[in-house]
């Protein structure tokens, strides 16, 4: 598209030619995340929430799981086999692995924070905006993205950070945020927007690292009745359906 369709589909934005993506849509995460549980569910699985893997002990034909399920007053610890583990942990998936013996990963957090337009100035975008991605690798740039719920997300950003749960420490000022709206969307100001919420990416790549690392999905060399997915980074959720797919194959030629 050239700038005078980008103006009829949305005309707050500054840009001289655009790709257009029908198949292009949102979903609510959390909304997702909980109906994977409840189909899961259904299909026989259990769901064991507030759990943590202390031990993976490789056995002839099987693994044995150490678990530590609960909080601190109630916890116990249960021990039982498997037939194979799949080790899909997003940031831990590193320390998963090195419970297996498995030292080939290491994953740097990689912090994204968000900000939201709220209000009547929620109109200035219409629907899903992207960006020219940056030359970097960390991210494809601050995009605007029109929610189920009527906001516009700003964002995200990208920062490496200390600390797997460093979700707010230091956050970035919305000026910070205008900073990088206002190429693709000149009358976005600081009184439009306030601060969402972050994530932390699981990336491969050290800081100052060159180059993309990232959809790590092998079986362990030494360990073969594992699989593991490391640096599921950004797209992770869009591609879940597709990943869970590849690896239920995965998992059928493991088991024949």
């Amino acid at each position: 598209m050239g700038p005078e369709e980008i103006r009829a589909r949305e005309p707050h934005i500054a840009g001289v030619a655009a790709l257009d993506v029908p198949s292009t849509g949102i979903v609510s995460a959390e909304d997702l995340v909980r109906t994977y549980a409840r189909l899961a569910t259904d299909q026989g699985a259990n769901v064991v929430p507030h759990a943590k893997i202390v031990s993976l002990t490789a056995q002839p034909g099987a693994i044995r799981v150490g678990l530590h399920i609960g909080d601190a007053e109630d916890a116990q610890d249960e021990t039982f086999e498997a037939r194979c583990v799949i080790n899909a942990a997003g940031l831990y998936a590193d320390e998963v692995a090195v419970l297996l013996g498995n030292k080939s990963w290491r994953i740097y957090p990689v912090r994204g924070e968000y900000c939201e337009i709220r209000g009547p100035r929620r109109s200035l975008i219409n629907a899903l905006v992207y960006p020219l991605p940056h030359t970097d690798a960390l991210s494809l740039g601050v995009h605007f993205t029109k929610t189920l719920w009527g906001t516009v997300l700003l964002g995200p950003t990208a920062r490496y950070v200390e600390g797997k749960d460093n979700y707010e420490r230091d956050r970035l000022a919305i000026a910070d945020f205008v900073l990088g709206a206002k190429p693709l969307l000149p009358e976005v100001e600081e009184a439009d927007l306030q601060l969402g919420y972050s994530g932390l990416r699981p990336k491969l790549v050290p800081p100052g690292g060159k180059g993309y690392a990232d959809f790590v999905i092998t079986r362990d060399a030494d360990v073969p009745h594992s699989i593991h997915l490391v640096g599921m980074d950004s797209p992770g959720l869009t591609a879940a359906p597709a990943v869970a797919g590849y690896v239920a194959k995965m998992v059928e030629e493991m088991m024949d």
